[in-house]
């Protein structure tokens, strides 16, 4: 089987790939730096204490917004803080705070607690810091949790992550790789959504470098090696300083026993392919075969999807025809994007085929395929086989959704078939399940004006504004224009004062002035006086 990948890879290689004229390189001429390995951690081991960790992490002084210790107890029905009470009854009182959303009384009763030595109770501090995060009240939040470690909690790792990603979000990488330290002290030892977090914020602002030295840095400290980490990584770098030096950091995480798998090698590919650099993809697949590995479905299904984005038919056959030489059967989503990939191209009969190849096989198409095909045959014309394949759908396992409605809809409105057009849109009011929308009623604006029925589509106007859709600026200019066609200038007029009115008017006199000067070239000149004059009225232009 290696032999047959390496085969097609010999094939399809990079010289053939600026030479060949069936397949054209895609690919500019590249020049990449040789990167030097990556320097040990720049990190300075520090305390682990959980006090020294957790405390760093905060910026401001719990001082200045918790109440005064000696405050005296105060009524309960105020919501205040209780400070002579027991344990208990600050805890009784921080459930209650937690439950009615009073998250700010209830970390300064955390806080208050902790300087009393009161043990808070833990489930409600990791519903309490999660809530503080939401909040983006990130500082609170980490007080909160250092209160909570302190009295010998130990926050789940979702509470953990919780934060550490609000932390990354904001910027503070410090903040969060100080959290992470404190983190297997405290019990909780991070994961892989742990790291991945801090290694996408550090590539997000270009610290490449120290990205890789920090998970080599946890590797080195006994980390479980996480393949989806890595794979993160790599496909991060690939992105950003191209595939050589993902392929160097790959083998340089492998020194440190964290070695690449399939699923790090097609995240790689994908990166590669989606961009048409086949060359590059090339040169990943070689690599990947030189360690012993097998290509996966997976593997073959990106291939696939970037040829065909890339309008590579040919190299899509030679694909299917590996997967067949290799047993590798396609899933549903192969299937779908092969039947994509064919009716975008228009090659119907082919579609079809990979349609009924996988009815054959006991691959149930989901409603995906369905819509693909039904897009494909209205853009052809095929309206009966569409309204057919539809019905069909009705008392399946796979119902018609209101995107198969309004792919019908619009390609019987642009063929002028209004009545069928609305026979669909009012099945969609009768169902319970579905609810028209501004696709749909766009779809229905545009069929009536295109057949004259413009009192409908004005109609259809109002139900859009009932509904609260938003009509596009060019769905207005289209019923306006063909009122003014149709000699009813009153009702041009409404329109376009529903237009100006309306929250998402146009702004700037371009579109006024295009619309003008549309009914001006079609001979409608007092038309477009009696508009432009409202216009001048209403200080529009």
């Amino acid at each position: 089987m290696l032999q047959n990948l390496n085969c097609f890879s010999d094939q399809f290689n990079i010289t053939s790939l600026t030479s060949s004229h069936s397949f054209a390189s895609p690919v500019k001429g590249h020049s990449y730096d040789l990167w030097t390995r990556v320097a040990t951690s720049q990190r300075c081991s520090q305390s682990l204490q959980c006090h020294v960790c957790l405390d760093r992490i905060t910026e401001t002084r719990v001082d200045s917004w918790r109440k005064n210790s000696n405050e005296v107890r105060e009524d309960e029905s105020s919501g205040r803080i209780f400070v002579k009470n027991d344990a208990q009854t600050n805890n009784d009182l921080l459930r209650s705070l937690c439950r009615q959303w009073e998250l700010l009384k209830a970390a300064r009763l955390v806080a208050l607690m902790s300087r009393r030595n009161q043990i808070p109770d833990f489930d409600s501090c990791e519903k309490l810091i999660r809530g503080l995060v939401k909040l983006n009240y990130t500082e609170r939040a980490s007080e909160v949790l250092n209160c909570m470690v302190m009295s010998g909690g130990v926050p789940d790792i979702i509470t953990y992550n919780t934060l550490i990603s609000n932390l990354c979000k904001n910027r503070r990488i410090d903040a969060a790789l100080d959290l992470l330290e404190g983190m297997s002290v405290s019990g909780c030892p991070p994961d892989d959504i742990t790291y991945n977090a801090i290694i996408r914020v550090m590539l997000e602002h270009g610290y490449l470098n120290q990205a890789v030295s920090f998970w080599k840095d946890q590797l080195a400290k006994g980390c479980t090696p996480y393949t989806s980490t890595s794979s993160v990584l790599v496909e991060l770098v690939c992105k950003s300083r191209g595939v050589i030096r993902a392929i160097e950091i790959l083998h340089d995480l492998a020194v440190h026993g964290c070695n690449p798998d399939i699923v790090t090698y097609n995240s790689i590919i994908n990166v590669t392919s989606k961009r048409g650099n086949f060359g590059d993809t090339i040169l990943v697949i070689n690599d990947f075969l030189s360690h012993g590995m097998e290509p996966n479905t997976v593997m073959y299904t990106t291939l696939i999807h970037s040829f065909f984005n890339h309008g590579y038919l040919d190299k899509v056959d030679e694909i299917l025809s590996l997967m067949n030489e290799t047993s590798k059967a396609p899933t549903m989503i192969t299937y779908n994007i092969l039947i994509k990939g064919f009716c975008k191209y228009g090659i119907l009969d082919r579609a079809i085929y990979f349609f009924n190849e996988m009815m054959f096989h006991d691959c149930s198409p989901d409603i995906i395929t369905y819509n693909t095909l039904l897009r494909a045959f209205c853009d052809e014309g095929m309206m009966d086989l569409s309204l057919q394949i539809v019905d069909s759908l009705k008392d399946s396992n796979t119902p018609p959704s209101l995107i198969s409605y309004n792919i019908l809809i619009d390609g019987l409105a642009k063929r002028g078939n209004m009545d069928k057009a609305v026979g669909l849109y009012q099945e969609i009011i009768k169902q319970k399940t579905l609810v028209p929308d501004d696709v749909t009623h766009r779809s229905l604006i545009w069929g009536f004006c295109h057949v004259d029925m413009v009192d409908e589509a004005v109609k259809m106007l109002k139900v859009m504004e009932k509904n609260g859709h938003r009509a596009t600026h060019s769905t207005y200019k289209y019923i306006i224009h063909k009122l003014c066609q149709k000699q009813k200038l009153d009702g041009a007029i409404k329109v376009l004062e529903k237009l100006v009115s309306s929250p998402n008017k146009p702004y700037g006199a371009k579109f006024y002035s295009d619309m003008i000067g549309g009914l001006s070239i079609d001979g409608m000149n007092e038309e477009a006086k009696q508009l432009h004059q409202k216009l001048i009225k209403w200080k529009i232009v």
